[in-house]
């Protein structure tokens, strides 16, 4: 099993592109405020500011499974031991929640998050050996059809909510309602 570099470039530079694009959304700055506005008002500037910080805080942690996960996979290209490298993951998460001091990250979210990273990392080893030549390439070859490449989407998503709900539920009180719509 060959590990191709330019693959692994691909492959990461669509999941920041990903992430990025989804923070953006989820955060939805003053799009009518001109470039000019801002620059003279300085409350926009600040709001704009704010909103680009809040940008990276959310990609970051978008990101945070999807970089275990990575990591975890190039190894497994590289010969490693699958179990082992899911293993490292593992003591990584327990590490982290060791140290969190907000009780922010808990077991419950830890434990739906190792069940993302398995997919992502068996989703990103069949990737990185898939031979393509660009990532719609690699998704190409790896999943063989439209269908396939959905369902692993969906469960993907599923996973996804999973974390989103154990994590709104570890942060805030309320009803699941109120706390969905302040997550």
């Amino acid at each position: 099993m060959g590990y191709d570099m330019g693959n692994a470039r691909h492959i990461w530079r669509h999941e920041v592109n990903q992430t990025g694009d989804i923070a953006r959304r989820l955060v939805e700055t003053d799009r009518d405020a001109s470039r000019l506005r801002r620059i003279f008002i300085p409350s926009l500037l600040i709001d704009y500011f704010r909103a680009r910080k809040s940008i990276k805080v959310i990609q970051k942690n978008l990101l945070f499974t999807r970089r275990l996960a990575f990591e975890a996979a190039s190894e497994i290209i590289r010969e490693k031991d699958h179990s082992s490298e899911l293993g490292a993951v593992d003591s990584k998460t327990r590490e982290i929640l060791r140290a969190e001091e907000k009780g922010f990250y808990t077991e419950k979210v830890r434990r739906k998050q190792l069940r993302e990273i398995e997919l992502l990392v068996d989703h990103y080893t069949v990737l990185l050996s898939s031979g393509g030549n660009n990532y719609d390439g690699m998704v190409a070859a790896a999943y063989q059809s439209k269908e396939r490449y959905r369902s692993f989407l969906d469960r993907l998503g599923r996973m996804e909510e999973d974390v989103i709900q154990a994590s709104v539920s570890s942060m805030r009180k309320g009803s699941r309602k109120e706390r969905l719509d302040w997550f």
